[in-house]
């Protein structure tokens, strides 16, 4: 006990442990987390059985960088708002219909180009929109609350109605009197 003094270190140097690095790049790490949403259209030539191994696939790009998952929407058949072509080998493809789905997800900012480059590439691919967006859940469902009107009275299940507006068949002299008036005020 005699002979060797307590180690201290000096001002200008510190002892930095294995523990402390590590606690350090966690904390970097976390720091550095971002939530991201992949909206993607993939072609509708894939044949309906195919389609969940085609989306286990780009599950798998995510999963490999570590992506957290936090909410997604299977593809779904949908019709295209207009045609998109995609060039397989060769030739032009045309589309009006592919399947669309999401996926919601927590990611170090660094690998998201990576991710976003491998969606590209992939060969069902037709079109991916990649956003940064926040964890909280914002969507609000395929469809809103219907409204059902029944005379002057408005009646929605769940939904508070403050007034209900009765459609009435539209006039066409009524029209153009209130466009004309429209014109003359301007």
């Amino acid at each position: 006990m005699h002979g060797h003094a307590p180690f201290v270190p000096s001002r200008g140097s510190q002892r930095i442990t294995a523990h402390q690095i590590t606690m350090t790049e966690t904390i970097s790490r976390e720091a550095d987390l971002k939530i991201y949403e992949i909206g993607y259209l993939l072609v509708s030539s894939i044949p309906l059985d195919k389609v969940t191994e085609t989306v286990t696939l780009l599950k798998d790009v995510l999963s490999k960088k570590g992506a957290s998952f936090i909410a997604e929407e299977a593809p779904e058949l949908r019709p295209l708002a207009y045609t998109m072509v995609k060039k397989i080998g060769s030739q032009n493809h045309r589309f009006d219909q592919a399947y669309f789905g999401w996926f919601k997800f927590e990611l170090p900012s660094g690998d998201i180009e990576a991710i976003k480059k491998s969606f590209e590439l992939n060969k069902d691919m037709l079109r991916m929109l990649l956003i940064n967006t926040v964890k909280e859940n914002t969507y609000l469902g395929k469809k809103a609350p219907a409204v059902l009107v029944k005379g002057e009275e408005a009646v929605a299940e769940g939904v508070p109605v403050v007034d209900a507006v009765v459609a009435t068949p539209a006039n066409i002299e009524e029209m153009d009197k209130s466009i004309d008036d429209m014109v003359k005020g301007a």
